[in-house]
């Protein structure tokens, strides 16, 4: 999710960060709701607690995330451009269902949620946004949005294609979070599974065919 993505500034605090990763992590936890829902493939509405369980600013902008997270899919969709048939026979190979589906919608900057004061006081506490932070390329479940100007070579390809297959196999989007945000925080970037799984991608399929 974040193999683009290249900071050329120090983070405010790592403490902050780190706690602020902590908080995001339980409130993934409250969010999820039952097992069972996130397993019918209910959407996150259904998964939300009941009021008061999860009144942190963290599992808010959790919850508010993962709702925009749906109207960027759907512009993305509108906008972006499909795959080439050796792009399909990569997300294939990587284990897409529906590789037909995966767009390429390039912006001068990758969306975020900034508008709304508070998202983004939380975004920039996780490293998210902010200054000396520049998004190259996220995928947002079958869309991958890739900033004008980054050279998405084969193998960031096929990192970003990991990430929507990932996103694919959960029930939703804010299961796929959920996951990530908790593996984040048990392990670091470098070595939590989802993202070890999307950097072997980038050996695997190092040079195009």
């Amino acid at each position: 999710m974040k193999n683009s993505r290249s900071i050329t500034a120090t983070f405010r605090s790592q403490t902050l960060k780190t706690a602020a990763l902590a908080a995001v992590a339980a409130a993934c936890a409250a969010l999820a709701g039952p097992a069972n829902a996130a397993a019918a493939g209910q959407d996150v509405e259904a998964n939300r607690p009941a009021s008061g369980e999860a009144s942190s600013p963290y599992a808010t902008f959790l919850a508010n995330y993962v709702e925009w997270v749906r109207t960027i899919e759907i512009d993305g969709q509108a906008r972006g451009i499909a795959l080439t048939p050796a792009q399909v026979e990569l997300a294939t190979r990587i284990g897409i269902e529906h590789p037909e589906n995966v767009r390429l919608v390039y912006v001068d900057e990758i969306p975020f949620p900034s508008e709304d004061p508070q998202m983004r006081k939380i975004g920039e506490e996780l490293g998210f946004v902010g200054p000396g932070i520049t998004n190259n390329a996220q995928a947002f479940g079958y869309t991958i949005w890739v900033r004008n100007g980054f050279d998405l070579t084969w193998p960031l390809l096929a990192h970003e294609l990991v990430h929507v297959q990932q996103i694919e196999r959960n029930a939703s989007f804010g299961a796929f979070v959920e996951k990530y945000m908790k593996q984040l925080m048990a392990y670091g970037h470098e070595n939590m599974p989802l993202e070890v799984e999307a950097y072997a991608a980038n050996r695997i399929h190092a040079s195009r065919p």
